[in-house]
């Protein structure tokens, strides 16, 4: 019985053994390497990824999983996804400084955060990585044939980065944040001395001087302006900057129009009203709040008061809090009962920021009452690194809803970028 037994069971594991599949095939890392070449040419960035990924976690002491390293960092830049790509091609070179693909690595590395750069107006952590990269190519092999092209590169960026620091030493010059303003330009003005726009930097650090009544100071940045630059426009510009006050009141008699232009007004709005409590709904519709002045400055200002109605032109920077607005134009539309902006139109190059975002269309709508903002033309919006454009953009605030319009045979697009 025994037997019978013993004979059932070996019987059963040949039946087992011989249904079962053979062991998979493993490709050599050479031949991986050359579909993955071959792949990467036909643009079928996926499968060369995975020919790569392979020969890295499968051979990953062959000589070969080296170059198939680089490799996938090439497959990941052409797919756009630089991110990727520089983590890879990071941790190639922590591995292998040494390595003879080390230049064409760190110019990956520098091309890769070149990509990921924002523009000028907003953070430039990437713009200082790739400067870095750059640099650590210029200086560790300066005979490589990739350093011509990096030191063309890194001038552009450097040149960002002055831009940068320009934008915003300008941005506190026309918010009367003169010393702020000083600080920022000056500090261009010692570390960059050649770069493009030093005119303007010296003209901004004239015009912040004479605001702050140091006369000595802007006859100095004036005379080096004038001897350096002796073309630049910014010789014939003079901005006179005065803070006035409008008073915006309940007409009691038949109202009368008036008209003020200067070549540069300062215009405070401060509502007229007692401070009224209000519930946390109310406030979540309002963009504007009454509690806090709205500073306007523009070249000129007309308003009819008896239409409630003020209209700032050239140049219009509004903030309040942190809320900025740039642009051409400004229509304000004010409630007759309250006092209050019921309604404000920006026109012409339209810029947005608060805090983290920005937003640039070519006219915004401000519909206090109704609680919508809408965001029209070539609209882009970005939040930290999210991005998202089309043509109409309508903020529902009292719904916290989002609706994003497109023209026709064009697309709405939103990139969000995980954390």
């Amino acid at each position: 019985m025994k037997k019978i037994v013993i004979f059932f069971l070996i019987f059963l594991v040949s039946i087992f053994l011989s249904c079962a599949s053979p062991p998979k095939k493993v490709e050599k890392p050479a031949d991986l390497y050359v579909e993955g070449v071959n792949l990467m040419k036909a643009k079928k960035y996926d499968k060369a990824i995975e020919k790569f990924s392979l020969i890295r976690e499968n051979f990953p002491f062959d000589p070969i999983s080296f170059v198939a390293t680089v490799k996938l960092g090439d497959a990941y830049y052409e797919k756009k996804e630089y991110v990727q790509a520089s983590t890879v091609y990071e941790d190639f070179f922590n591995a292998h400084p040494e390595d003879e693909n080390a230049p064409y690595v760190l110019k990956k590395l520098g091309e890769c955060y070149e990509r990921l750069s924002l523009s000028f107006e907003r953070d430039q952590a990437y713009t200082l990585k790739a400067i870095e990269k750059y640099t650590y190519l210029l200086n560790r092999y300066p005979a490589s044939t990739y350093s011509k092209e990096a030191d063309k590169k890194r001038n552009a960026l450097i040149q960002k980065l002055v831009d940068r620091e320009v934008y915003v030493g300008e941005f506190y010059y026309k918010t009367f944040q003169y010393n702020a303003a000083i600080t920022r330009l000056e500090y261009v003005l010692k570390k960059y001395p050649d770069a493009r726009g030093i005119d303007k930097v010296l003209y901004y650090l004239t015009q912040s001087y004479k605001a702050m009544g140091n006369q000595k100071k802007a006859d100095q940045y004036y005379a080096q302006l004038k001897s350096q630059y002796p073309d630049s426009k910014f010789l014939f510009t003079d901005i006179k900057r005065q803070r006035k006050t409008l008073k915006v009141a309940q007409a009691t008699s038949p109202g009368y129009g008036f008209v003020s232009k200067s070549s540069r007004t300062d215009i405070e709005l401060k509502p007229q009203m007692p401070v009224v409590q209000k519930t946390k709904e109310e406030e979540k519709l309002k963009f504007f709040e009454e509690k806090k002045p709205i500073d306007i400055v523009s070249d000129s200002m007309e308003g009819m008061e008896k239409e409630r109605y003020v209209i700032f032109k050239g140049n219009v920077v509004a903030r309040q809090g942190d809320l900025f607005i740039y642009c051409d134009t400004i229509e304000a539309f004010m409630d007759e009962k309250t006092n209050e902006i019921e309604r404000a139109h920006a026109k012409g190059n339209v810029k947005i920021v608060k805090r983290e975002r920005t937003s640039t269309c070519k006219e915004a709508i401000f519909d206090n009452k109704k609680g919508i903002i809408t965001l029209k033309g070539d609209v882009t919006v970005f939040s930290g690194q999210d991005k998202l454009t089309g043509d109409i953009v309508t903020y529902y605030i009292n719904e916290e809803k989002v609706v994003v319009e497109a023209e026709r045979d064009k697309k709405a697009k939103i990139r969000i970028t995980p954390k």
